[in-house]
């Protein structure tokens, strides 16, 4: 059962919420600038779009909240300091600027808070109930290149470690976005291995690292004609270290998308979650079955 379902409830709510307040105020400025202000000056009904579109911005990042099985429990600790934010605000404006409002436009502005509490509060106690994943997964993207990465301790040796990660078949067991992976020719530097995506889409890899025991890494042959991702270049690398009482291992991909540095931007947010999940499923799946050979 996930641990961050409370807290993503709570995000989904505030998140309709700044949806439907953002479209209200962009569709009906000049109307709430009646309703809610005494003697408005001319660039209030422009002041809420500017509003409406910031609440669209904030709902926008909050999607991406929501959508995280992973969600940490810092990132929604921020979004409660923000409600609590926007919440000392309004009651900013009501006692300083209460001679410019209508008695509709404090009620207005007491509701919403009202509503923001009840987020920032409900978003407070699904954090405190966030167990971390014990895979530690990271995505970072600088000059148009992402590094995707997931890390896990397993109680388990070096050498089992070494073994699983070496089933070459065994990996689509494992990985969420694999239905199929074969050996095609060699092995160690310079294997080819051909994978198989969930709905039978298929590539190439060449194995361009291998250190027995250590490491190994493959390069996709993105330049193939058939290669079905809009990626210009992806590599990965698989590790094991060895630690007390166990073993580490770690993948690392790299890729960089194909397309302008706006095509690059959509598609490392499209991808964002998408990584993350698959990284930290494929590393859970993994050190189960580690820790099953170890026992055997």
């Amino acid at each position: 059962m996930s641990t961050t379902r409370t807290a993503r409830l709570f995000l989904g709510l505030n998140t309709g919420f700044s949806i439907l307040c953002s479209a209200t105020l962009m569709l009906f400025p000049d109307h709430f600038t009646e309703l809610m202000f005494q003697d408005p000056a001319s660039w209030v009904p422009m002041a809420l779009r500017l509003l409406a579109i910031g609440l669209l911005l904030f709902a926008l990042s909050l999607i991406m909240l929501v959508a995280n099985p992973y969600v940490s429990r810092a990132e929604v600790m921020l979004i409660v300091a923000m409600d609590i934010g926007w919440i000392a605000a309004s009651a900013a404006i009501v006692v300083f600027g209460q001679q410019f409002l209508t008695f509709n436009g404090i009620v207005v502005i007491d509701v919403v808070a009202l509503f923001v509490g009840i987020f920032a509060i409900g978003q407070f106690l699904g954090a405190r109930k966030i167990v971390p994943p014990r895979s530690r997964a990271s995505l970072t993207t600088k000059n148009g290149i992402i590094v995707a990465s997931v890390r896990r301790t397993v109680s388990a040796s070096p050498d089992t470690v070494w073994k699983v990660m070496n089933d070459h078949p065994g990996y689509a067991d494992v990985a969420d976005n694999l239905s199929k992976v074969e050996v095609v020719s060699g092995e160690g530097q310079g294997m080819l291995r051909r994978c198989y995506g969930p709905k039978g889409e298929n590539w190439t890899e060449t194995c361009d690292l291998f250190n027995e025991g250590q490491s190994y890494g493959f390069k996709v042959h993105t330049e193939a004609s058939d290669y079905p991702y809009p990626i210009e270049d992806l590599q990965g690398r698989w590790s094991v270290t060895p630690v007390e009482n166990g073993a580490e291992f770690a993948i690392d991909i790299t890729a960089r998308p194909k397309g302008n540095a706006l095509a690059r931007l959509l598609f490392s947010l499209a991808t964002r979650l998408t990584f993350q999940k698959v990284l930290i499923n494929l590393a859970d799946a993994w050190s189960d079955r580690m820790e099953r050979e170890a026992r055997a």
